[in-house]
């Protein structure tokens, strides 16, 4: 059931688009999709396009800012739309930021909006991206929530899903609900949601099933299958001693 309208939160889309070859080749512009789509709702949209690491960093530190001056009291959804991998994004000019870089950028805005941040990830893999909220230690978390694919959609898939998704966030959904309507819409059942803190407990409650002392024994055990020529000359490798 939808939240009430006055109890709704009011947002507006930044898009940050950096498109491939064969993107710009075909004219294909996801930013332009989404911007127009929002807009049926009344939802006011941003979009730049950074094609290099240089451009990118501009666009969270400085184009960032510059929107919500323009739209004053209005929750900013971060929307990155690049190629993805397993490791983190790569961006027009080949050059790859990896969760570990975007997390630093993140983590910045994401205090500053009180941990609201909402970021959506069109890109192959995006799911990938809950490892930023994978760390032990308590410095805050880059986002509030992450809504990502965990396989390589289509393009068609990741433009009619989030699409989809903004249209439903916009009349009062629950997140989950819209992300479930992101499959439908889209045929792809691979887009999900996750909170930084549902994250980070996952990690943290993976770390505490290791069996550390099994593992150790297990690693002895290999290591005694070893010559016992090979087995003394590693030893005396790991001991500083010169092996003969």
């Amino acid at each position: 059931m939808p939240v009430p309208e006055d109890q709704r939160f009011k947002f507006f889309v930044f898009v940050i688009e950096s498109p491939s070859a064969v993107d710009l080749y075909h004219r294909r512009s996801e930013g332009n999709i989404i911007q127009q789509a929002v807009n049926l709702n009344q939802i006011p949209c941003a979009v730049v396009t950074a094609i290099n690491l240089e451009s990118f960093e501009a666009s969270l530190k400085i184009g960032l800012t510059e929107a919500m001056r323009a739209h004053p009291n209005l929750i900013p959804m971060i929307h990155i739309s690049a190629h993805g991998y397993q490791d983190g994004i790569q961006l027009s000019s080949g050059e790859i930021i990896t969760w570990a870089n975007l997390r630093q950028l993140l983590a910045p805005i994401n205090t500053a909006l009180n941990n609201n941040l909402l970021l959506c990830l069109s890109c192959c893999e995006g799911y990938s991206g809950t490892r930023m909220a994978m760390h032990l230690e308590d410095d805050g978390y880059p986002f509030y929530a992450v809504v990502a694919n965990s396989n390589k959609p289509l393009w068609s898939d990741t433009a009619v899903a989030y699409s989809t998704f903004y249209h439903l966030v916009a009349k009062g959904e629950l997140l989950v609900d819209a992300v479930a309507a992101m499959r439908v819409a889209s045929g792809n059942e691979t887009f999900w949601i996750e909170s930084a803190e549902q994250s980070r407990q996952g990690y943290i409650d993976h770390i505490n099933g290791t069996n550390v002392a099994g593992a150790q024994e297990e690693l002895e055990e290999k290591n005694e299958q070893e010559t016992p020529e090979n087995l003394e000359k590693m030893r005396k490798l790991s001991s500083g001693v010169e092996a003969l």
